[in-house]
């Protein structure tokens, strides 16, 4: 991997105060990555606070915001790297976290791994109850063949990514739209994983925590349907689910605002994804230690 490029991405919107604070520190363990900040419409002083502290960093600015999948492709669409790092304005990565991540990319199938959160895991990912399900994966000793990437803490070959045509915007302005990713990435035959010696801090103090709780919870709702709708197709699969929306309906009326929220998303830009794997065969990949 010697002579590989890298650009770390990073998506913020009003959050001058996480950039002053954690810029510093990715730029300290980063080494000679160039460093790409989409500044989403911002209006507190973050454009000119890059310019004036961190002149060496690459920053692309928004008039208005455009949500969290928009500015990531943008960000990706801006980089000639060979392999670009999401990297969330609330994390902070640790030494070696980009020297570690590299050792994993003999493997010419992984589109890209998942740092190691000190707080967080691998998800574990099953289908019941007539939907996509997951959990923290216990064991944190090796690496996990993992259901999707970390849209926060990652590093991806660019190439790979873009053939998939980045993040999907539907999804905007944020959630599920890293789990699409890794979906479809992964019915496309590609692999992804989660490591367990590229470390990084995750403080959870993102921009989307200061927004309206009900509406997150509305988008993360109606984006959970956006993923089952768009890449799950098999029968199995769907007659469980017609059967979870009916009785889940049924039991919360309101409910049915957030059906009716994603159906029309659906109807307007939504797509089947197409691949070489089944989900079927996914979910048997999936949730394994990595082989190599």
């Amino acid at each position: 991997m010697i002579g590989k490029t890298i650009d770390i991405i990073i998506s913020s919107y009003n959050a001058k105060s996480l950039l002053e604070k954690n810029l510093p520190e990715v730029v300290k363990f980063s080494g000679n990555a160039g460093i790409i900040v989409v500044d989403d419409g911002s209006d507190d002083g973050t454009l000119e606070f890059l310019k004036e502290k961190f002149p060496q960093v690459i920053c692309l600015h928004h008039d208005k915001n455009q949500g969290f999948s928009k500015s990531m492709n943008i960000g990706i669409g801006y980089s000639q790297a060979d392999f670009v790092v999401f990297l969330n304005n609330d994390v902070v990565p640790l030494k070696g976290y980009l020297e570690e991540s590299l050792k994993y990319f003999v493997d010419k199938d992984i589109l890209g791994v998942s740092f190691n959160e000190k707080n967080s895991s691998w998800p574990k990912v099953s289908w019941h109850g007539g939907k996509f399900q997951f959990t923290r994966g216990e064991d944190k000793s090796v690496a996990y063949y993992a259901g999707w990437l970390s849209g926060g803490s990652a590093m991806l070959r660019r190439e790979l990514l873009v053939k998939l045509h980045n993040f999907n915007e539907i999804y905007s302005p944020g959630y599920w739209e890293d789990i699409d990713l890794g979906w479809r990435a992964w019915k496309s035959g590609l692999k992804i994983l989660w490591i367990p010696d590229a470390h990084v801090l995750h403080q959870h103090e993102s921009s989307f925590s200061k927004l309206d709780p009900h509406f997150v919870s509305t988008i993360k709702q109606r984006n959970e349907l956006l993923f089952i709708w768009q890449n799950f197709s098999e029968k199995r699969f769907t007659i469980s689910h017609l059967l979870f929306l009916i009785t889940h309906s049924i039991k919360h009326l309101g409910y049915l605002r957030i059906i009716f929220l994603a159906l029309k998303e659906y109807l307007a830009k939504g797509k089947k994804t197409k691949g070489i794997l089944s989900d079927s065969q996914v979910l048997g990949l999936i949730n394994k230690p990595y082989e190599h």
